[in-house]
């Protein structure tokens, strides 16, 4: 199948990186500078051109285009983009990225304009704020499609009960659930039974959503989050405000600009709205952040996201949360003990796999794209079948999280034989990838 993308943003970028292990994708981007940037780094096809012009999309949508995504940052740009691809191959899925709010109001009939889906950047990346500022120590979260199943990453504190300190083997886990990985100092370590826990570790588990609060308990925090400061007042913050507007938080959002303050204001009578400046100490102090249970950055600039999270840090806020947009800053979040960093490219790549490419079977992306929970089938000539799970040999930073039959998930132990038409679950490294490729003859969309 051919998969088109019109625009070659972050957004772009990262769905074309992903998709094109699996399928053949053609890239759209009117940006000379963009353009090359793709050449350069993906093996994809490129056009340089405008993405919304019925010659050129008459030229690449053929009869093998399954699926035309525009992923601009213009809405009205990648409607009508989807409105010609879709006039010119009736048959092509078109999916388009709206960021407004306005037009996600009421019930709008997407597909008389051509749009099969639609999706939000600014919604998508406000979720997730909300579901990491709802559980105390959970930095990372994924929904696993179709399963019931999630991905979740925990942080070990000073702040946890020192009993919490002791051999795997006597942590009584959530039922269904498991741990999946220890990351320490930098280090991925597959956990064994007599491996301690340690301040500083991050803990990643696989298991149903339920499963993630009881884990929460179990790491002896039992406080439910209830109120937030949220600096920034952009589309995102919007986004979490109307998220969070039906529970009993408390939320005071703090924006620099006036008219926004005023819009919001009128707009969500559930929250306090400062007209100052988040990034001034004295603004956040005077507020009281470090009384809050997270501090959550929203702004579309990077730097100062970084220098809020930091300043209520010192003053003593137990979380921070913020996103970011550009890839380079990936890194600095990771470096700067800023609790949760959400890059929104990473976010959208991930709920894309999940509406779009239903014959990968899973698929989801960790933060940094380094790691994934990947589906692997046991096909009927698979060197696997019948063997039980001790037998796996699978590579060093690869473990067996789940095994899917007849779609119910079962936790593996040693003695369980692998069937024909099962699905492992496995939690791998992308250097990793080709060799779990070889060993079960298959094409993972994830590599080096």
């Amino acid at each position: 199948m051919q998969v088109v993308i019109v625009g070659a943003g972050n957004v772009g970028y990262t769905l074309a990186r992903t998709m094109s292990r699996k399928y053949t994708v053609m890239m759209v981007e009117q940006d000379e500078k963009r353009y090359r940037r793709i050449l350069d780094s993906l093996d994809i096809g490129a056009v340089n051109a405008n993405g919304g012009s019925p010659a050129v999309l008459k030229d690449l949508l053929t009869e093998k285009t399954g699926l035309f995504l525009a992923v601009t940052e213009k809405d009205e740009f990648n409607i009508f983009a989807c409105q010609v691809a879709k006039k010119l191959r009736p048959e092509v899925s078109t999916i388009a990225r709206v960021r407004n709010p306005d037009y996600m109001v009421g019930d709008i009939q997407w597909e008389s304009f051509g749009v099969d889906r639609t999706f939000s950047p600014e919604r998508l990346t406000a979720s997730k704020m909300k579901k990491l500022a709802m559980v105390e120590d959970l930095i990372d979260y994924e929904r696993v499609p179709g399963f019931g199943l999630a991905v979740a990453v925990f942080r070990v504190t000073d702040r946890h009960d020192a009993g919490l300190f002791k051999p795997l083997k006597f942590m009584e886990m959530p039922p269904g659930s498991s741990i999946l990985v220890i990351h320490r100092r930098g280090e991925l370590l597959l956990p064994s039974k007599t491996e301690n826990l340690q301040v500083g570790d991050e803990i990643t588990i696989l298991g149903p959503p339920g499963a993630i609060k009881e884990f929460n308990a179990l790491l002896g925090r039992v406080h439910e989050p209830h109120d937030f400061v949220v600096v920034g007042g952009n589309i995102v913050a919007e986004q979490l405000l109307d998220i969070l507007k039906d529970t009993k938080c408390s939320i005071k959002l703090i924006e620099k600009d006036e008219a926004r303050c005023k819009r919001l204001s009128r707009k969500f009578g559930n929250a306090i709205i400062i007209n100052e400046n988040g990034t001034d100490p004295s603004v956040l102090r005077d507020e009281n952040v470090n009384m809050a249970d997270a501090l959550i950055c929203t702004t579309d600039n990077e730097e100062e996201n970084l220098l809020s999270c930091l300043i209520g840090k010192h003053l003593g806020v137990s979380k921070t949360i913020t996103k970011f947009s550009r890839r380079d800053y990936e890194m600095v979040f990771d470096m700067s003990g800023v609790d949760a960093a959400i890059g929104t490219y990473h976010v959208v790549a991930n709920e894309l796999v999940r509406q779009t490419v239903p014959d990968l079977e899973v698929l989801v992306l960790m933060a940094g794209f380094d790691e994934a929970l990947i589906g692997v089938p046991i096909a009927e000539k698979c060197i696997y079948m019948g063997c039980p799970v001790s037998e796996l040999r699978l590579p060093d930073r690869s473990v067996l999280g789940m095994v899917i039959r007849n779609e119910r998930p079962i936790p593996p132990t040693s003695d369980l034989i692998l069937s024909g038409g099962d699905l492992l679950l496995i939690y791998a490294s992308r250097q990793d990838v080709p060799q779990l490729e070889h060993m079960f003859n298959t094409r993972i969309p994830l590599g080096p």
